[in-house]
């Protein structure tokens, strides 16, 4: 690990990450594509919301979509929307293939997130794997547009590294690579307008040790 050298411009960081997210989907070298741990993250969250004695359909909002796998493990939906940096060459098919309204955005999600203000809001919103990577001055406004987009009951479901706090790492392909302990990660959701639910123990597909956080809009 390197000091970060776009720790002051957020800006800047967005653009060197979004780099680093087109490298490894060009190079095969995206890993968390074929991890089996967050699509069963994406099928525990949507059991979680139903749990809320919710027997209509849901909205789901993907935040890091990537090829859009998540939607295949999730049933009982009105719509999905996937949002990511890179424009995978998935999406396409995965449209053509669902009955459901599907939508796929090309864009970083805090710059869309505040194009949205509260025109669109869902019942359950998954971000499993980006946190992790966003800039630190952007931690807090990051939660809180995502507990803008949710609806009242609605559930959180993120999905972060558990390793042993590191703070302003950054890696090869320039992107921070932050890890959160139980209490900082309540300290956050809780700051965001949210209500914590559980923190569940998540293995990676590679060994790595993460953390299922499930939260609700009240």
């Amino acid at each position: 690990m390197k000091k970060a050298l776009y720790h002051k411009d957020s800006g800047l960081y967005l653009e060197k990450m979004r780099m680093a997210f087109q490298e490894h989907y060009e190079k095969r070298t995206d890993m968390w594509s074929t991890d089996p741990s967050l699509t069963d993250a994406a099928v525990m969250s949507l059991k979680a919301w139903r749990s809320r004695e919710k027997n209509e359909l849901a909205s789901v909002l993907d935040i890091g979509c990537g090829n859009g796998r998540a939607l295949e493990h999730l049933s009982g939906l009105s719509e999905y929307v996937g949002i990511d940096l890179y424009e995978h060459e998935d999406w396409e098919g995965l449209q053509k293939k669902e009955t459901v309204p599907v939508h796929f955005v090309h864009q970083d999600f805090m710059s869309w997130s505040m194009e949205q203000g509260r025109e669109m809001q869902f019942d359950l919103i998954l971000d499993h794997g980006c946190f992790h990577h966003q800039h630190p001055d952007d931690h807090e406004r990051y939660l809180k547009q995502v507990s803008s987009l949710l609806q009242e009951g609605g559930v959180f479901s993120l999905v972060v590294w558990g390793e042993e706090w590191k703070t302003g790492l950054i890696g090869e392909d320039g992107r921070f690579h932050f890890s959160f302990s139980d209490s900082q990660l309540g300290e956050r959701i809780c700051s965001s307008g949210l209500e914590l639910v559980s923190i569940t123990p998540l293995k990676a597909k590679a060994g790595i040790s993460q953390h299922h956080v499930i939260a609700v809009k009240i």
